[in-house]
């Protein structure tokens, strides 16, 4: 008998549990809410990224991109053949999170000493 954990819920502002986990799954970590904003204003190439995201290691950056493109925020699309190079871009679901990380922002400066 497979034991199912309950997802947590905040009564007041969820419209049915589990919904700021599933945000958290995606935005909860170090890196990718930091990787996201950079792709809000166009596609980025891996080394873009790199020196963008000032302490990220390359090992740390691939992880988040591989994460992010399997929960379907990000696709990697390729530019050159030859040798083989990639942009990554915002899916219409990564689209969606511009929202999110503004007001994260708006907080952010608002509160930030």
């Amino acid at each position: 008998m497979a034991f199912i954990t309950p997802k947590p819920q905040c009564e007041k502002v969820e419209k049915r549990p589990g919904c700021i986990q599933s945000a958290l799954n995606i935005l909860g970590d170090k890196w990718s809410p930091l990787l996201i904003g950079q792709l809000v204003s166009e596609p980025r190439t891996f080394g873009d990224l790199e020196v963008m995201l000032v302490g990220i290691s390359p090992r740390t950056l691939s992880a988040r991109l591989d994460k992010l493109t399997r929960e379907n925020i990000i696709v990697r699309k390729q530019y050159n053949a030859h040798p083989p190079r990639f942009k990554y871009h915002l899916t219409e679901k990564g689209d969606d999170l511009e929202k999110i990380l503004r007001t994260m922002a708006d907080w952010g400066e608002r509160y930030h000493e």
